[in-house]
């Protein structure tokens, strides 16, 4: 009991560079979050698959360009949240649903998903539609990318998807990603027809030199299907680079500072 405690004074008042590390618990685990700034509107970011809230100390420093409220934050069993029994999409969804009820955010939530992160800022936005007034996706992972790489040429794609996961098999958030793929979808209708929406696409080529998604056919599908996720709204913008690799928070701050900024002009139709 007395290490437990130690642990959680030690865990709670430990600082990053940028914001106060801070632990909440909610159903009895420990989350790991940061919340830094004010302002109107409340940034919530949602990072790729195992990255913690430290994924975003390359960001941090520009948030406050934002004018805005950003709480940032690591899901179960990634940074230095607790591990959950059960990871899906939904629990994940409930689990950040009372983080920020807890704060008191309520309305006026921009979601921030990068990579695996993509599917968590759609699923929240899917489920409390009234609280959500924006979405940014940084090169967002796609329900439907390994079955389009399949019929690409379906020996090479799975055969790669096979050596992926022998590299990731252990971490659960690569087994809902895998779930995701063979399911095929989330939801209809999507969140970003609707709401407004940036969307950031990679199409830099060579990042690896031996995975399908990353050859010029692979990034063509990339960039398709994150087109298509906005292809019905008309207050979205699709920005594509090929100056920046996925890491794009990491590897450029700076655009994704002013990616992250567009989505005020589609909220307020300036």
């Amino acid at each position: 009991m007395f290490f437990r405690f130690l642990t959680l004074f030690v865990l709670t008042f430990s600082c990053s560079t940028f914001g106060q590390t801070k632990h909440i618990e909610l159903d009895g685990s420990l989350v790991e979050y940061r919340d830094v700034g004010k302002g109107k509107y409340t940034f919530v970011f949602e990072s790729g698959i195992g990255m913690g809230a430290s994924y975003w100390d390359s960001f941090l420093p520009l948030a406050s360009e934002l004018n805005s409220r950003v709480i940032i934050y690591s899901r179960a069993g990634n940074g230095l949240t607790e591990k959950a029994d059960n990871i899906t999409l939904a629990l994940s969804f409930e689990r950040l649903d009372k983080l920020l009820q807890s704060l008191n955010v309520t309305k006026n939530i921009i979601l921030v998903g990068h990579s695996f992160g993509g599917f968590h800022a759609r699923q929240f936005a899917y489920e409390s539609p009234q609280k959500v007034v924006g979405i940014v996706l940084l090169d967002p992972s796609h329900e439907l990318f390994q079955h389009k790489l399949e019929e690409l040429t379906n020996k090479k794609a799975v055969a790669d998807n096979l050596i992926i996961n022998g590299m990731l098999k252990t971490q659960p958030e690569w087994q809902v990603l895998q779930a995701i793929y063979a399911q095929k979808s989330l939801f209809e209708p999507q969140p970003t027809y609707t709401v407004p929406t940036v969307i950031v696409t990679s199409s830099r080529l060579n990042e690896s030199d031996w995975w399908i998604g990353h050859s010029a056919k692979g990034k063509e599908i990339w960039r398709s299907l994150h087109q298509q996720l906005i292809s019905k709204n008309p207050r979205a913008v699709h920005i594509i680079t090929n100056q920046v690799g996925h890491n794009l928070p990491i590897q450029d701050p700076d655009l994704t500072l002013r990616a992250i900024k567009t989505i005020f002009a589609l909220i307020e139709n300036v």
